[in-house]
């Protein structure tokens, strides 16, 4: 590993992320790269992460210990008189730059260990995270993903999963391939967040498409279906991705979680019954099932957009291709 600037310097050449992004992420990571010079009283070109603290005997050096998860929540807890903003955009920066690190060079995402808690220290609740894409925000945000992705065949099935079939992030991130029924198009998940079995449904004809993919990308049985590089990916980084496709469109701030109340909603203008919707989604009580639904979902029934046939007809040529 280099010392901190250079790797600071080269997850921002190389992040895939828009201009904007990018630059409030590095401000983050530096600031950051200047706490830990004046911590470990070092000048900033001397920082290492592999090197913060060292164990010294009769002046000698003898070896040194990497960053760990204390120094970072000293560091949140340091910068308290700052903005619940300033918390978590510093939050989200270290947390993209541990994720490069980690595939890098297998760095610990100390980000994941932390006991400090942004959301304790949270003034008012944000009320953009109450936003439910509907069908024609989805549709828009498919084209932004389609002309921006870089990966883009992984990218497109991990969102299409969510937005057909309801499920949590988790639950499609923790999928191996031998746990697909291609066959009769369901994915059976051993435990969910209630801590009980269930069948994902897939939509009519997902089974071969994921079985092409599947054979396209050499994946084995035991292999998780959407990875990086043979390695399980993070729910973080899909949202960091979701934002960044939704800015492009032009498109309120949401959140992964809000798929699923997409899906429901959209699963009632196509005429699905409630006790449906509930078994798709996996809830428990019908209650939740009718919390998930948009009051105003009728509006949208029969109706047809060009920009759906536009996004129907890239999937299809792209699979064509392949």
């Amino acid at each position: 590993m280099k010392n901190l600037i250079e790797e600071i310097n080269l997850y921002h050449k190389h992040s895939s992320y828009s201009s904007n992004y990018k630059n409030k992420c590095k401000k983050r990571l530096d600031d950051f790269l200047c706490y830990l010079a004046k911590e470990t009283s070092a000048s900033p070109e001397e920082v290492h992460l592999e090197k913060i603290y060292e164990k010294v005997n009769n002046g000698k050096t003898y070896f040194f210990y990497s960053l760990d998860v204390s120094l970072i929540d000293q560091y949140f807890l340091d910068h308290l008189h700052k903005s619940y903003n300033w918390l978590d955009d510093s939050k989200r920066a270290l947390q993209s730059f541990f994720l490069y690190l980690y595939r890098k060079y297998d760095f610990p995402i100390l980000t994941d260990e932390m006991n400090f808690n942004i959301e304790d220290h949270k003034q008012k609740p944000q009320k953009k995270e109450k936003y439910v894409p509907t069908r024609h925000d989805l549709l828009k945000f498919l084209q932004s993903l389609i002309k921006k992705s870089s990966y883009l065949e992984r990218d497109l099935l991990f969102f299409l999963l969510l937005m057909t079939t309801g499920s949590r992030s988790s639950e499609i991130l923790n999928t191996k391939v031998n746990e697909i029924d291609f066959v009769n198009e369901t994915i059976y998940r051993k435990q969910t967040k209630n801590k009980t079995s269930k069948f994902i449904v897939l939509r009519a004809g997902f089974g071969k498409v994921l079985q092409k993919y599947v054979a396209v990308f050499n994946l084995k049985d035991d292999d998780y279906l959407i990875n990086h590089k043979g390695k399980k990916m993070n729910i973080n980084e899909f949202q960091e991705a979701f934002e960044f496709f939704l800015q492009d469109a032009n498109l309120p701030f949401s959140t992964l979680h809000k798929l699923r109340h997409s899906f429901a909603t959209m699963m009632a203008e196509s005429g699905a019954g409630i006790f449906v919707i509930q078994q798709l989604l996996g809830h428990k009580k019908i209650h939740s099932t009718k919390t998930y639904i948009g009051p105003n979902y009728i509006r949208n029934n029969g109706m047809e957009l060009q920009v759906n046939k536009e996004v129907y007809k890239h999937i299809k040529l792209r699979s064509s291709k392949n």
